[in-house]
């Protein structure tokens, strides 16, 4: 029960961290299949579900037949994952504010739009500065990529494959 328990936690963190209602069905599913009824049902009811599969699994360190030691240096590794779970959450509710995006997104099309005037006399040596276009095009998907990039980590559980984390 311990494997099964790990499972919980860590399939419990992945729906806690996922947008709502994004695969809650799945994940109700899939914790009656693996485990049992009672367990589920708690894990499922509980306010805060990764806290809930994270005491269940203490309890399974705890009916381990295994040195009082061993199971201390266990319960240390299970500090670390409660650790890792607030520091997810504390990226997760502390997004970049809504105007730094806007106002980083303003000023990147507004540079863009002034670079042709500053590429004119660098593209002098082209027929009537054609090479203006393709050069102001490449950089320009180039920055808008960042930026979308920038934009996608500020939810970084939306993006990463949290499934495979959990299998």
């Amino acid at each position: 029960t311990l494997a099964l328990c790990t499972w919980a936690f860590v399939r419990s963190m992945k729906r806690h961290l996922s947008p709502e209602d994004e695969d809650e069905m799945t994940f109700r599913v899939e914790l009656y299949e693996k485990l049992p009824f009672d367990q589920a049902r708690g894990i499922i009811e509980a306010h805060h579900r990764p806290n809930r599969a994270l005491q269940d699994l203490s309890l399974a360190i705890e009916n381990l037949p295994m040195h009082y030691v061993r199971k201390h240096k266990i319960h240390q590794a299970l500090t670390v994952f409660e650790d890792d779970l607030g520091s997810s959450e504390r990226l997760l509710t502390s997004p970049v504010p809504l105007f730094y995006s806007r106002h980083t997104a303003r000023f990147l099309s507004v540079w863009l739009l002034l670079l042709p005037f500053a590429l004119y006399d660098a593209c002098s040596g082209s027929w009537n500065h054609i090479a203006m276009i393709p050069i102001a095009a490449v950089i320009s998907v180039f920055l808008f990529g960042i930026d979308e990039i920038a934009t996608q980590l500020e939810e970084p559980f939306t993006i990463l494959p949290m499934q495979a984390f959990c299998d």
